[in-house]
């Protein structure tokens, strides 16, 4: 992803996603927090924040103690770059810990809501805050892995290989930007389901897949198909969170019963409770008919229903058809401000 390896970003908008004030970057640039470079913008030399320093600046405030009131830190005792780190930290109230639910699905027996649009703005927004993130897609349309920019999926392994052909889970990895690994997907993923019918544990054989090497990550999300198949089966098995990416029109509403009703049924038959978090998408503000199908999924999945509502917008199209960040595309846009405010959601449980 060459757009997202080179992002840079300006004061402005790292302020706003570190939620500092902008004119403290002076500041902690002095104090050896942060990072910046020139780059040339037209015919001015401005003052820009790479996605790496930005990563190292969220990285520094994750690896302190921030908790222990004495002023020590897991790392050892405190020294004026740790102090300088915790003030800037706590008065922000800014604290990006490592996310609550490190495994996580994009997910609904429905098409067309969004979702691999979502799940690939979401994994580029956590690498952004200095995570670790691998992300897996599991549809054989491959949406995922070209939002990621990756054009050659057919000539590269995929889950395919991992669960049926016995592949080491680590050779089907490929690093796509600094922090973020992917495992592709092809056509080829659509030939999965008689294979893995047939293979034993058929449920769990992505999951002990996945743990061989999940110490390696902050966070893993995978993107999946849309069916009620095995291959999703498997993975709502190695989940801890499920976020269901409803349109706000009403054959996706419609659709949320046979949704809830799958994933109830494999925590009976897993005896495994999941989190699940209902994301509305595609919300338009202007027609009735979804502000109506945004109040019934508030009110009939209350404790599901998350706070953040992804608005219709333009710049998530023109993001996916550059292959980049929203942020890219207009870091102050309507879909920059619901997708910061999705993800914090989402990492933060």
């Amino acid at each position: 992803m060459a757009s997202f390896k080179e992002m840079c970003f300006t004061p402005a908008e790292f302020a706003a996603i570190a939620k500092v004030d902008r004119h403290s970057i002076s500041s902690l640039e002095q104090r050896g927090l942060l990072k910046t470079v020139k780059r040339r913008m037209g015919n001015v030399d401005r003052k820009m924040v790479t996605l790496e320093d930005m990563q190292n600046y969220f990285r520094a405030i994750r690896e302190q103690d921030l908790t222990q009131g004495d002023g020590a830190t897991a790392a050892g005792p405190a020294t004026p770059a740790t102090e300088d780190i915790q003030s800037v930290a706590a008065a922000t109230g800014f604290i990006p810990g490592i996310p609550k639910n490190k495994i996580q699905m994009f997910y609904n027996v429905k098409g067309g809501t969004g979702k691999s649009t979502l799940t690939a703005q979401y994994v580029m927004r956590a690498v952004m805050m200095g995570y670790n993130v691998l992300a897996l897609d599991l549809d054989g349309q491959g949406h995922l892995t070209v939002n990621l920019d990756i054009l050659d999926a057919h000539e590269r392994p995929t889950i395919y290989d991992v669960l049926i052909n016995d592949l080491p889970i680590h050779e089907a990895v490929m690093n796509v930007a600094p922090g973020l690994d992917l495992i592709p997907a092809n056509l080829g993923l659509c030939n999965i389901e008689i294979p893995l019918n047939n293979k034993s544990r058929r449920e769990y054989r992505l999951s002990e897949a996945l743990r061989k090497i999940s110490d390696r990550y902050d966070l893993i999300v995978a993107d999946t198909n849309p069916a009620a198949s095995i291959l999703n089966g498997s993975m709502l098995v190695a989940t801890n969170l499920v976020n269901v990416v409803c349109a706000t029109n009403p054959l996706s509403f419609h659709g949320m019963t046979l949704v809830m009703a799958t994933i109830e049924g494999m925590e009976r038959e897993f005896d495994k409770k999941l989190e699940v978090k209902i994301i509305p998408n595609m919300y338009d503000s202007r027609e009735v008919i979804s502000q109506e199908v945004l109040g019934e999924l508030q009110a009939q999945f209350p404790d599901n229903c998350s706070r953040s509502v992804i608005n219709r917008s333009a710049d998530l199209n023109e993001a996916t058809k550059r292959r980049t960040t929203v942020w890219d595309v207009s870091s102050k846009g309507t879909a920059a401000h619901d997708m910061n405010s999705l993800t914090d959601e989402l990492l933060s449980g």
